[in-house]
């Protein structure tokens, strides 16, 4: 009876942790399926953001160009308002003609033409005979300058092909500004014409994202295509182009001709055959440019996105089945075993379950992480565009205020006023060479050379200012103490930390600087101490965070860049301070020797 009992114990026992495994096995496939909808879900939801994000910047860098055209319109207006539009006046400011065409070289500009009231040509940059002289006034742009008369306003007009000049089949847009005297009596007309193929190419084809991912341009006011959405540029409106074949992308750009910025999906030829369909993921947003509305899309084939999500849960799948492989193993190791270590199977199992909720915590914080990681390289890309982008107009903003300055000749406050704009455009350029230097750090140049030797020639060279703030200076560097690094870039390390010693001590009562370089165990150790208040712990946590500063004008990128550096060379840097005892940084690299190919070993 005891025999048939324990059997029958064992029996029940072995029925409910088989149960007990089905039951563990459908929860885990559920909610495997559950992550994956949700993630798809979302991970849809976060490219189209960034396609948004893509398609923001691009529209801003189309009415960024227009504005530079705006500006030099009206510097070109500018030279002709004061007298009369004709031959001689043009020949009298030829000089300044020829330096405005000069700033417009990076741009999509073929010609910068200016008619006087007949609508004759009465100057033309670069020169072209066949244009000069010739009577353009039955040209659309130049009846709406003589008829409208709106002063600072530009005429845009529709896209088209050049049928005449040595641009003759170029496709072109014309950018225009009337001439109006004083009274608002027109005098005649300035215009640029813009190479369409160039624009595109550098403001829509250039916009890539992943393999197939691409940027459009339509001219929801003429209802035109501009660039098609599988970037070709093309000219045919909506209705010849979309309204019957593509129906939904028909649509979607009669929603965005009210101006909103939107995202969505279409169906269009699979830019890898274009024999088939495919649905692609579109984020738009409105570019408004004088009298034409633009919208420009960025798309991405649906299946390319998803498969960017496939090949993470793919790995995702592949430790979930493991995980599944090895609790099978294990729950049949311990059914055979279940006779002999029945209470060690309680413990298997309370462990298994434990690392198996572990395991399925990790999967979900790594997908998380993989998340941000996309989004934070995403926005890297777009900042160093950025940074880019807005160093030309910064350049332009200079070339002309210089160009204005030395017209005018101002004095007293208006020189001030100038002075301080061209110092801040200066500000702004050493900004963006940081986030640049920052983005695309140099390659190491490495060679030996002697510590004592690389913190001799940096106080060589701050003697002078540290002697002007009354610090003193203190090192103990070991005499034979050598590494191998990029001595410019190491160089440029301790001279950033000196630098902010020496602001971290103005208004102390003792200033005092300490370098101390010692090897230790195949490594050098180099610190920076200064007298200063000190850094508090909260802070000292953040001082390496890309654009973090303490200071009012810093652009908190000197010890990013630092410390780039320093792990580029295979080391740590860290900081010690407590508030009201200075601060000491430590640079730790290894001493080691150059391989041939430049590496440190």
């Amino acid at each position: 009876m005891m025999t048939f009992l324990r059997r029958f114990k064992a029996t029940a026992v072995l029925v409910l942790i088989a149960g007990l495994t089905v039951c563990a096995l459908v929860t885990i496939r559920r909610s495997n399926e559950e992550i994956r909808a949700e993630a798809r879900a979302r991970f849809f939801e976060q490219y189209n953001r960034q396609q948004y994000l893509v398609a923001e910047l691009t529209a801003h860098s189309l009415d960024e160009m227009f504005a530079t055209f705006r500006r030099n319109l009206e510097l070109v207006a500018g030279l002709f308002e004061g007298g009369c539009v004709d031959q001689g006046r043009a020949q009298r400011v030829k000089s300044s003609l020829g330096k405005i065409y000069g700033s417009l070289l990076d741009t999509p500009v073929i010609d910068l033409v200016v008619f006087d009231s007949t609508g004759v040509a009465v100057a033309i940059e670069p020169q072209d005979h066949f244009t000069l002289g010739r009577n353009y006034a039955w040209r659309e742009y130049y009846r709406w300058a003589r008829e409208q008369r709106e002063p600072g306003r530009l005429y845009i007009s529709p896209f088209m092909r050049m049928e005449g000049g040595r641009n003759r089949g170029v496709k072109e847009l014309l950018v225009a500004r009337g001439i109006y005297g004083r009274r608002g009596e027109f005098k005649g007309v300035v215009a640029c014409t813009v190479d369409f193929d160039k624009l595109a190419r550098k403001h829509v084809l250039s916009v890539r994202i992943g393999r197939h991912g691409q940027a459009w341009l339509m001219d929801s006011t003429t209802r035109t295509v501009l660039v098609d959405p599988n970037g070709r540029i093309a000219g045919q409106t909506f209705d010849q182009a979309l309204r019957r074949r593509w129906p939904r992308l028909y649509d979607l750009l009669r929603r965005a001709g009210g101006g909103k910025p939107g995202s969505g999906w279409y169906d269009f030829e699979d830019p890898a055959d274009p024999r088939l369909q495919v649905r692609k993921l579109v984020s738009y947003h409105p570019v408004r440019l004088e009298n034409r509305l633009w919208i420009v899309g960025v798309t991405t084939p649906e299946r390319e996105v998803a498969a960017l999500l496939s090949s993470f849960l793919q790995r995702q799948e592949a430790m979930s089945m493991t995980l599944l492989v090895t609790i099978l193993a294990v729950a049949a190791l311990l059914l055979a075993l279940f006779y002999y270590w029945n209470r060690t199977l309680a413990a298997q199992i309370g462990l298994h379950t434990s690392a198996l909720s572990e395991a399925h915590a990790r999967l979900k914080s790594t997908f998380d992480e993989l998340l941000v990681v996309k989004k934070v390289a995403a926005t890297g890309h777009l900042a160093l565009g950025l940074a880019h982008e807005i160093r030309n107009p910064l350049s332009a903003i200079r070339m002309n205020m210089q160009m204005i300055r030395k017209r005018i000749e101002p004095t007293g406050v208006m020189y001030e006023n100038f002075s301080i704009v061209e110092g801040e455009i200066k500000r702004l350029n050493r900004l963006l060479k940081d986030v640049l230097d920052f983005a695309r750090p140099r390659p190491l140049r490495l060679q030996p050379v002697a510590v004592a030797e690389l913190v001799g020639r940096l106080l060589q060279l701050m003697s002078q200012r540290l002697n002007d703030r009354g610090i003193g200076v203190v090192t103990n560097v070991e005499p034979d103490l050598h590494l191998v690094c990029d001595p410019e870039q190491i160089h440029q390390v301790l001279l950033n930390l000196v630098l902010n010693a020496m602001e971290a001590m103005e208004g102390c009562d003792v200033r005092s600087l300490q370098i101390t370089a010692l090897g230790r165990g195949g490594q050098t150790v180099i610190e920076v101490k200064d007298s200063g208040p000190g850094i508090t712990r909260d802070k000292c946590e953040q001082l390496f965070d890309p654009f973090y500063t303490t200071k009012p004008s810093g652009g908190g990128l000197g010890l990013s860049i630092l410390q780039t550096i320093v792990v580029n060379h295979g080391g740590v840097v860290s900081v010690r301070s407590e508030a009201g005892e200075g601060a000491t940084f430590t640079i730790t690299l290894p001493a080691g020797t150059a391989s041939s190919n430049g590496d440190i070993t």
